[in-house]
């Protein structure tokens, strides 16, 4: 590969970098996983809210507010308050919403160690989740999403051809709420933020798939939340969840389109 071109490929990625990270819409429409041929294409005017890192002390009162909205999400769990909220992964489950994996603690230095560290990570939240008796879709999130600054992209190459290979689906998303003070704001961010920052990003997008926080201090994003549902029904939007079907947004998979031409 010839240094113009090594250039060119490093400049793409640093953009997409930069831009996913700030929430900004870089991927409008579903791309298909490594791998995967059948899926299920997200359905249009229809908003799938996601909720990661939980459960923690939010996630009965994000409940609490889907339940009052007549709205699904899903949840990307973990396991890092699994001893101060246990009876929480059931709850999900019960009120008929997505119970998906996410990581079993969210240490990027331990979790992106090689391609193997993660994977080893996901069998102890699955192992715990059965354990527990949850049901829980085979689907993922990468914890950074599928392309990172915290790993390389050979690495994340690896582990999504890895989980693929494992039956796994993974998914990212298209509208980053920023209630965890995604651009170093002081937190919490105020709930009126949260959900026109939402409105703002999601202009013009068939399936919007919004990632939000089941974590503490994000102590606003239930009452965000609720606001955001609000407008996507007063935009004539229904809900529904992901599941392992579902056909995915997958950042890898637009890394791979960009670099290859």
């Amino acid at each position: 590969m010839n240094i113009q071109r090594k250039f060119r490929m490093k400049a793409r990625l640093l953009l997409f970098l930069g831009a996913f990270l700030l929430g900004v819409r870089v991927v409008s429409g579903p791309v298909q996983p490594l791998g995967r041929q059948e899926s299920i294409p997200l359905a249009p005017k229809t908003v799938y809210l996601t909720f990661d890192d939980g459960p923690s002390r939010n996630t009965e009162a994000i409940l609490k507010v889907l339940e009052e909205e007549g709205v699904q999400a899903t949840f990307f769990v973990t396991l890092r308050d699994r001893e101060e909220f246990p009876d929480a992964y059931q709850a999900i489950a019960d009120q008929g919403h997505t119970l998906a994996l996410h990581c079993s603690q969210h240490d990027y230095s331990r979790l992106y160690q090689n391609s193997h560290t993660y994977r080893k990570d996901l069998g102890q939240l699955t192992a715990a989740l059965d354990q527990m008796g949850v049901p829980y879709e085979k689907l993922v999130r990468l914890p950074g999403g599928s392309l990172n600054q915290e790993a390389s992209p050979r690495t994340l190459e690896a582990i999504l051809r890895q989980l693929n290979q494992d039956g796994y689906s993974c998914f990212d998303w298209n509208v980053s709420s920023g209630d965890d003070g995604e651009d170093g704001s002081p937190l919490p961010i105020p709930a009126e933020e949260i959900a026109e920052r939402v409105a703002r990003r999601s202009e013009g997008l068939l399936t919007p798939v919004v990632l939000l926080h089941d974590s503490y201090p994000f102590s606003t994003t239930p009452e965000a939340t609720r606001q955001i549902i609000r407008h996507f029904k007063e935009e004539g939007y229904s809900f529904d969840v992901l599941t392992s079907e579902s056909r995915p947004i997958l950042f890898f998979s637009l890394w791979e389109q960009m670099t290859q031409r």
